[in-house]
């Protein structure tokens, strides 16, 4: 790998490390990206990690001469890298106004704006001063603005802490606007999030506002948590999540759902096998299916036949549901603020697994030779499918605004070429695995070559 591809390739897991908040790792990634890049502007963000990261650790001496040493730097860089520079300083200098030595240059003109992190990490700050004079609506709404500003970041933890916190703070003054807030942080939980110890409180945030609604969806949350949790059993789940399902009610969701989407089954063939494997491989506990008979059934592509076989219990009627229903986010997020003008509605299915069946329908709408992807994927032992499974979320949830755009190389560049998932997404997918889970998953990929 050429000294570029590895820097690159350290910054994008600096920052996968912090959304994961493990500073320590993503400490050690960016100063292996400055060690190996001649990049300026990857130089200078990964700088701003470190920066970042010494003062979330209160080493604000050390951190005050990084930044000083930077800012005193702007003005012999170009201007391209200045404009991305710029507003991740002003950015760092909101977030951490309390610690910030004033005594440095001024380094900016009046042509560069506020960036969407600081004006979302602002707006979050006046939401906890109006908290502390009890004053929850107006907490919301500023909450729910720093969440729009997060969103075109986009930045997925300051997403979701900005949803966790409208919903948690107006739940007992205005419960139906914390249900379209928490209907939201489940879709975008979904959307970025793996790692449930990272996730954990946030579900928490769903599962009391979905309670205290009546929302039969809390019947999902709480089987997503019980799913996740055999993952990660180092994560102290609360007793609450314990209770058994109501299995009465739920069949009764999913007899009701499956009523009304098998109606809409009209999809073409290529779309309702895109659609299975989409759901296949987001689902948290495969279904059990018979291998020939399902492939056989979805290649044929017989809507009929599908109806039938998926109509057999409740485990298939729920996949089904899953395949066949949809959660409109801008709608969602409309109601959001004007929650007054839109009719209350309900989910079939969890908007955390809607989320997973978006990335992955998003990576194979240009997808090609299809089924000889499906019959290597269904050959994975069920910790290779696991990881492979993350891979292919990774490849488009990673593929965001970047200033820096990695490339394939060797079997991920022919991989992308095979199936047609687009270089920088393969990159990024790629990319975002540590060494050791990385080796798994060139040999995987080679199964697929």
């Amino acid at each position: 790998m050429l000294q570029s591809d590895k820097a690159i390739e350290y910054y994008l897991l600096c920052l996968k490390n912090i959304w994961r908040f493990d500073y320590r790792k993503a400490y050690k990634y960016a100063d292996l990206t400055i060690t190996t890049t001649s990049s300026t502007i990857l130089k200078e963000l990964a700088t701003l990690e470190k920066i970042s990261i010494l003062f979330n650790n209160k080493k604000i001496k050390k951190a005050n001469l990084e930044l000083n040493k930077i800012k005193s730097e702007i003005p012999y860089i170009n201007n391209k890298c200045r404009k991305i520079i710029i507003p991740a300083i002003r950015y760092i200098e909101s977030r951490f106004s309390n610690f910030i030595n004033n005594s440095g240059i001024r380094y900016w003109s009046e042509e560069y704006e506020k960036s969407e992190a600081q004006l979302s990490l602002l707006k979050y700050s006046e939401a906890r001063q109006s908290l502390n004079t009890k004053n929850f609506k107006k907490a919301f709404d500023l909450f729910v603005e720093g969440f729009f500003h997060a969103k075109e970041f986009p930045h997925p933890t300051m997403i979701c802490a900005g949803l966790n916190s409208a919903a948690w703070w107006i739940r007992n003054k205005d419960k139906k606007k914390a249900l379209v807030a928490v209907e939201l942080l489940e879709y975008y939980i979904g959307y970025y999030f793996e790692d449930f110890s990272k996730t954990y409180n946030w579900f928490d945030t769903i599962f009391e506002v979905k309670r205290i609604n009546n929302d039969l969806g809390i019947l999902e949350i709480i089987n997503i948590v019980n799913q996740l949790k055999k993952y990660y059993p180092e994560i102290n789940v609360e007793d609450k999540f314990d209770k058994k399902i109501e299995l009465k009610k739920m069949k009764k969701k999913i007899r009701e759902s499956y009523k009304i989407n098998f109606e809409k089954l009209n999809k073409s063939r290529k779309e309702i096998q895109i659609l299975f494997f989409a759901i296949y491989s987001v689902l948290i506990e495969k279904p059990y299916f018979t291998k020939n008979h399902i492939l056989k059934l979805i290649f044929e592509g017989d809507k009929d036949k599908i109806i039938k076989y998926f109509s057999r219990d409740y485990e298939k009627m729920h996949f089904f549901n899953i395949m066949l229903s949809d959660f409109d986010v801008k709608e969602a997020e409309k109601r959001l603020t004007n929650s007054e003008n839109f009719e209350e509605r309900g989910y079939d299915v969890s908007p955390f697994f809607i989320a997973r069946k978006k990335l992955i329908t998003e990576l194979l709408k240009n997808m090609k030779n299809f089924k000889e992807f499906i019959l290597h994927y269904f050959d994975l032992s069920d910790e290779e499918m696991k990881i492979f499974d993350v891979f292919l979320r990774n490849c488009v949830r990673y593929d965001i605004k970047w200033p820096i755009t990695p490339y394939p190389k060797g079997k991920i560049l022919d991989f992308a070429i095979k199936y047609g998932f687009g270089y920088k997404r393969v990159a990024l997918g790629y990319f975002s695995f540590e060494d050791d889970d990385r080796i798994l998953i060139d040999e995987i990929i080679d199964k697929f070559l």
